[in-house]
C-alpha cells in the first residue's frame, strides 16, 4: 500500500474511521484495520531503538577479596653502560627500630580490633551495593518496554551503521531473521535463510510480524440470492 505515490495509510482507528466515511462496514473492521497496520512491511521497517526498547537488567557477579589475583611482569631492564646501580640512602633516623617501644599484646589486641572492623565495614558496603542495584534495576525495568523473544520468533535487526549512508527516509532495519537460541542476559542467536549465524543484544530487535496481508475476498453483490 506504500508503493503508490498516493499510498500509505494512518492508524488502526483513523484507516477504520476513513472506511466509514466512505460508506462501507463490516463486523470486524476494527480488527481488520488493526492487522493490517500491523502487518505492514513498511511501517514495521521504521523507526529507532530507543531506552524503552532495552533490556531488563542484571546484577553483576561480584568477585570476593583475592578471588582474582593479576601479575604484573615488568622488564627486561638495560645496563648502563659503566653498569653503574643507583642507590638510595635515607636517614638513620628513620630506619625500623630493632625492638618495639610498646607491649606486643597491647598491639596485638589493638590490630585484632582493627581487621575486625574492617570486615565490618566490607560487610556493610557488600549489603548496601546489593540494596542500590535492586532499586536501580526496579527503576529501569519499570521504564521499558515488557517485551519476551521466543526460540522461532521473527525479528527485524536495527542496524546503527546505515546513519553513515545518505539518505533520510532510509530503512535501518534489516532483515527478518529468525530466532535459534536464547541467551541470558538479553542475547539471542539469530540464522538467517542464506545461513549467516550471529549473536546481537535483543535491544536492538522487535518482533516481526510478517509482509502485507493478502487482499480481502468481497463477494460481488450479485452472487447473493435475491428475496423473493
Amino acid at each position: 500500500c506504500h508503493s503508490g505515490p498516493t499510498g500509505g495509510h494512518y492508524g488502526a482507528s483513523y484507516t477504520a474511521k476513513k472506511v466509514f466515511d466512505l460508506g462501507f462496514y463490516w463486523t470486524f473492521i476494527y480488527k481488520d484495520a488493526f492487522e493490517l497496520v500491523k502487518h505492514c512491511d513498511s511501517c514495521q521497517r521504521q523507526g529507532k531503538v530507543s531506552q524503552r526498547d532495552e533490556m531488563p537488567q542484571n546484577f553483576i557477579q561480584i568477585c570476593e577479596i583475592f578471588g582474582v589475583w593479576g601479575i604484573d611482569f615488568m622488564g627486561p631492564f638495560p645496563s648502563s653502560k659503566a653498569c653503574h646501580l643507583p642507590l638510595e640512602i635515607e636517614h638513620k633516623a628513620y630506619w625500623a627500630l630493632k625492638h618495639t617501644n610498646f607491649d606486643l599484646k597491647t598491639a596485638g589486641d589493638h590490630r585484632k580490633l582493627q581487621l575486625n572492623e574492617l570486615n565490618e565495614i566490607h560487610d556493610q558496603a557488600y549489603k548496601n551495593s546489593l540494596i542500590y542495584k535492586e532499586q536501580t534495576k526496579k527503576l529501569h525495568d519499570d521504564k521499558i518496554k515488557n517485551r519476551i523473544f521466543n526460540v522461532g520468533d521473527q525479528v527485524l535487526l536495527f542496524n546503527s551503521r546505515l546513519k553513515i549512508f545518505s539518505g533520510k527516509l532510509k530503512s535501518r532495519w534489516s532483515g527478518p531473521f529468525t530466532i535459534s537460541e536464547i541467551y541470558p542476559y538479553g542475547t539471542a542467536k539469530l540464522i538467517h535463510p542464506d545461513g549467516c549465524n550471529f549473536k546481537v543484544n535483543c535491544h536492538r530487535l522487535k518482533h516481526y510480524h510478517g509482509g502485507d496481508l493478502p487482499p480481502l475476498e468481497i463477494p460481488d453483490v450479485t452472487t447473493f440470492p435475491k428475496d423473493k
